[in-house]
């Protein structure tokens, strides 16, 4: 093969049922001591049954929360981690020259065991539906009970 070993293979593919396809195909060809690194938006107790079905094989499990969009595909992604600690080390300044870089340093850090990676990454989610569930009802109120025009709305929303 043409990776170093330990090898580490990050996937980032739909979660659910292709997430079991690709491990159960990546699991016939790693080896001890390799890793996987999910960075789907997996629900964190599917990552935590991987990393369990992983680890009888002598094999890391990681799952990482990946944030950015199109922002973060230019400038670097915020990075959630979860797993276990030797697998963040491994790749640790990887994740760091990867992850958006900011005044304060990297976005990323190890988040902790287990699912965690994959739990902060669906309570960022959650945040961040809210907020866009506050902006239409707010567009709605205004314009509804407001009488705000589209051009009224597109001023206080731009403010």
């Amino acid at each position: 093969g043409s990776l170093e070993k330990p090898r580490a293979v990050i996937m980032l593919i739909k979660a659910g049922k292709p997430v079991d396809m690709a491990i159960a195909k990546l699991l016939e060809v790693l080896e001890e001591g390799d890793m996987i690194i999910d960075g789907g938006n997996e629900w964190y107790e599917n990552t935590q049954r991987r990393q369990a079905l992983a680890a009888t094989k002598g094999i890391l499990y990681m799952g990482m929360g990946v944030s950015g969009g199109e922002e973060g595909a230019r400038n670097g992604p915020s990075l959630m981690p979860g797993g276990p600690k030797a697998a963040y080390q491994r790749v640790e300044k990887i994740l760091v020259k990867a992850a958006a870089q900011v005044n304060d340093g990297p976005c990323v850090t190890y988040i902790g065991k287990g699912g965690a990676g994959n739990y902060v990454k669906m309570v960022h989610n959650g945040i961040e539906y809210g907020d866009m569930q506050l902006i239409a009802e707010s567009y709605d109120l205004l314009k509804s009970v407001g009488g705000l025009s589209n051009d009224e709305l597109a001023q206080v929303f731009s403010d």
